[in-house]
């Protein structure tokens, strides 16, 4: 018997086993959420794989199966496990205002993602989680978060990036000037230093190759984790794990270096910061080891390249889109900056549109869809359906977004939306870091890297689509976080004695 007839005949075997014990019925318990069939093994993956390509991505498929079933909470199953989406403003605020909905899962995919470890700031809960929270905001806050350290530090990048496009101002694509940027400033914060040109290369290659992965084997490993063992090349397994060793052990030089150079009492970055709780703290039997560190520089660096840089790609293709609104831009930025000062964050409070821009650029082309995945601690009941403990969610913030009851017109590009009397609305309604106790620590300097890096190259030059070619429309990559698909800009240093 050939090994391709011995597979098929174990996937045949399984999927008796699973129809005898789970049924082929789609009955669901009392007061549980409706939701599609869900086929024995494989659950509603085709499904939503279909619905994502045919709409345009997941956040799509799942806003359609949401109003298709007139549910604010709808239920999907991938492999054996039911997962619960969330939509709508209220159902969402419940849950990320819920102590009972700030766990994690534990599947196969957050395993690969975490290196195997329970460890890090993003995908971890628990009391070592909250306590790991705490001491990155103390700590972050004592080398200069939030604070003209923090400022200064963003601003050193943005006159690296101008340097580099007044070399090649014509045609380009913003996401390489943007990425360096972002990683630098999160390792100056994390290592005490700028990465050497190098090293930051291989970094940035090793992270997108990373996210390539797990965005194409990720979620077939998570829902089907055991297909590792029988097709561990063709099912991504062993690249993945490759990968993982790579970049773990890349992090570990720089730990490494600073365990080498360490002097108590003279800590100035975060590593130095868990070198001395490490060392002379809580200590390695509290959570404060080598993997927990790991993780964390992983978190940060994940939300810089995922979050941040891809935040300010999608804000300069809307400049180019929309150049009305690109025209309104320089102008608040001429009487409000002029040419002579690069900005400052205290700029921001006085510049209304630009920072509805930023907002609406968020609204429209969020990176994040879909956020979670959250962990239910106790048996709840939300919007009228029973959860019980250990119940997965994950939140659909495209649901918000394009609520026409809260935005009119939501698919046009609207900065002005968020203005009032010449003064810039307190929108609830949108929260693209969170809230609640698992709001990224991390919002400060985000939003700062944001504004900073947008406004001063704004300052400087006028985005426009290139000659010759079709003008860019807004268009994803979907994934795990949207990105925009490539595009190049005509950038044309501004021109302000006419």
């Amino acid at each position: 018997m050939t090994i391709t007839l011995q597979l098929v005949l174990l996937i045949f075997t399984l999927f008796l086993i699973y129809a005898a014990v789970f049924g082929f019925s789609n009955k669901r318990p009392n007061k549980r959420p409706p939701g599609p069939f869900a086929w024995p093994y494989f659950g509603n993956v085709r499904l939503l794989r279909g619905l994502s390509g045919k709409l345009g991505g997941q956040h799509e498929a799942l806003y359609h199966l949401s109003k298709q079933y007139k549910s604010s909470l709808i239920s999907l199953r991938f492999g054996n496990r039911d997962t619960i989406v969330v939509s709508g403003i209220k159902a969402i605020n419940q849950v990320l205002n819920g102590e009972e909905y700030d766990g994690r899962p534990w599947n196969y995919f957050i395993q690969m993602r975490n290196m195997g470890k329970k460890r890090g700031l993003t995908m971890n809960d628990g009391e070592v989680w909250r306590d790991i929270r705490s001491w990155f905001v103390r700590s972050m806050r004592s080398i200069g978060f939030a604070r003209r350290e923090m400022v200064d530090s963003i601003k050193e990048e943005l006159r690296e990036v101008l340097d580099k496009i007044k070399l090649d101002s014509n045609v380009r694509s913003m996401k390489p000037l943007i990425v360096p940027a972002i990683i630098n400033i999160l390792w100056n914060f994390a290592a005490g230093q700028r990465l050497s040109e190098d090293k930051l290369k291989s970094l940035i290659e090793l992270m997108d190759k990373r996210a390539k992965s797990l965005d194409m084997m990720g979620g077939i490993l998570s829902a089907f984790p055991w297909i590792r063992f029988i097709a561990p090349e063709w099912s991504g397994y062993n690249v993945l794990v490759a990968i993982n060793n790579e970049f773990k052990a890349l992090i570990m030089e720089t730990i490494e270096e600073h365990k080498k150079n360490y002097v108590p009492g003279s800590e100035t970055d975060l590593i130095d910061m868990f070198l001395n709780e490490m060392y002379s703290g809580k200590g390695p039997q509290a959570g404060y080891d080598d993997d927990q560190l790991v993780m964390i520089l992983v978190d940060i660096l994940l939300a810089g390249l995922n979050i941040t840089a891809t935040t300010l790609d999608f804000l300069f293709l809307n400049m180019v889109i929309n150049q009305d609104a690109q025209k309104l831009l320089h102008e608040e930025i001429d009487q409000t900056i002029g040419m002579d000062k690069s900005p400052d964050f205290n700029d921001q409070s006085r510049m209304p549109y630009t920072e509805s821009v930023i907002l609406e650029s968020q609204r429209l082309a969020p990176v994040v869809p879909v956020i979670g995945p959250r962990r239910v601690l106790r048996d709840t009941c939300l919007e009228g359906y029973d959860l019980p403990k250990d119940s997965i969610l994950v939140m659909n913030l495209r649901s918000i977004h394009v609520d026409p009851e809260l935005y009119p017109e939501p698919y046009e590009f609207k900065p002005e939306r968020f203005i009032r009397d010449g003064h810039r609305i307190c929108d609830k309604n949108l929260f693209f870091f969170g809230k609640g106790k698992r709001q990224c620590p991390g919002l400060s300097l985000a939003k700062s890297a944001v504004f900073l890096l947008f406004t001063g190259i704004m300052q400087h030059y006028e985005l426009k689509p290139v000659p010759g070619k079709p003008a860019p429309t807004l268009q994803y990559n979907p994934g795990m976080t949207m990105s925009p698909k490539p595009y190049e800009v005509l950038v044309v240093p501004r021109d302000t004695t006419s």
